[in-house]
């Protein structure tokens, strides 16, 4: 069995100078470390990081309390941009899932401090504020949720400018008759969207529509798309009927499609739909591809661990990671 005492003899180095390899790589010159690295390499030697973690007095290992394990593809990124991050400080992850009917957030916590973890990462499934959150006890960040009081440093996407950035670009395209078709109305991300949507038509100088929103969802939680594609079919249908549709995310762009395709209209030729999310088993299956935002979840998971771990005293409560706009083939110039 390979240990500390047999990579320092292959490598021709201290012990002292292996364990800095592995604890503290910035003090060792990079020839030394390749050395050490490729002698630990050769020997599959595989450090302790628990013992490392002892000697600064940390355990080496975070907690994650999540919703997101049961739900989109593009949320549990979340869990692996924390996950890659915590991968390369050699951290270990602890993952309690609320989703998990035998859980509470109660207990898990309780198993969390029993383990002596260095912090907790909380992530919701989407975007919204969480009222009467107890207090964790432990250095904790949010991810994709807040407190209004800020009582906790949180990570969120950027949704305003998520919504701004597509009024821009189908106003480039020319469009003037634009519709956003909206998730539920009373969630974060509706609303932000929707005011950097009214901000890029009020910066180009457009009147805004009243009303500039249509309700798709009129409540959160289980997406109806039966309720999304009688709403798009009303949308669609009226006399001033919109040359752009901005959905509220992907699941409603299907249904905008759908509708589309029943009306005898063209994508992009005679309808031009944006959509939100990203989620590839949508954007890049539908024909034409969606042009949609892209949710940042797995650098949002990347930044939450940077927060928790790096004790900055800069760093603003609330930090919001773009969102950016992807270019695909369903928006078009206005006809």
């Amino acid at each position: 069995m390979s240990t500390i005492k047999t990579v320092a003899e292959r490598a021709g180095v201290s012990l002292k100078t292996v364990s800095r390899v592995f604890s503290a790589p910035e003090t060792v010159t990079e020839k030394t470390r390749a050395r050490v690295l490729a002698a630990a390499d050769a020997l599959d030697f595989v450090p302790d990081q628990r013992a490392q973690a002892m000697r600064l007095g940390r355990s080496g290992v975070v907690g994650l309390l999540t919703d997101v394990m049961a739900t989109t593809p593009c949320s549990i990124d979340i869990v692996r941009g924390v996950e890659a991050a915590l991968e390369e400080r050699r951290v270990s992850l602890v993952i309690g899932n609320l989703d998990n009917p035998s859980s509470s957030s109660t207990s898990i916590l309780r198993s969390f401090r029993a383990g002596r973890v260095d912090g907790v990462i909380y992530a919701a499934n989407y975007h919204r504020e969480i009222e009467d959150f107890e207090p964790l006890h432990l250095p904790s960040v949010m991810v994709n949720c807040f407190t209004r009081d800020g009582a906790m440093p949180a990570v969120v996407p950027d949704e305003e400018r998520g919504g701004h950035n597509v009024g821009v670009h189908l106003i480039e395209l020319g469009h003037r008759r634009i519709a956003y078709l909206t998730l539920a109305p009373g969630i974060e991300a509706t609303r932000l969207r929707q005011e950097g949507f009214v901000r890029a038509m009020r910066e180009a100088g457009m009147v805004v529509p009243d009303p500039v929103a249509f309700a798709g969802q009129r409540f959160a939680g289980a997406f109806d798309p039966e309720e999304a594609f009688a709403a798009a079919c009303r949308l669609l249908g009226r006399p001033d009927r919109p040359t752009a549709i901005f959905c509220g995310n992907d699941e409603l762009a299907i249904q905008v499609y759908n509708a589309a395709i029943g009306l005898g209209l063209t994508i992009p030729d005679d309808l031009s739909v944006v959509g939100f999310d990203d989620h590839r088993l949508i954007s890049t299956a539908l024909r034409p591809l969606l042009t949609t935002v892209a949710l940042p979840y797995v650098a949002m998971g990347r930044l939450a661990v940077d927060v928790l771990l790096d004790a900055e005293s800069d760093r603003p409560d609330l930090q919001r990671v773009e969102a950016r706009l992807v270019i695909r083939q369903s928006t078009g110039i206005a006809r």
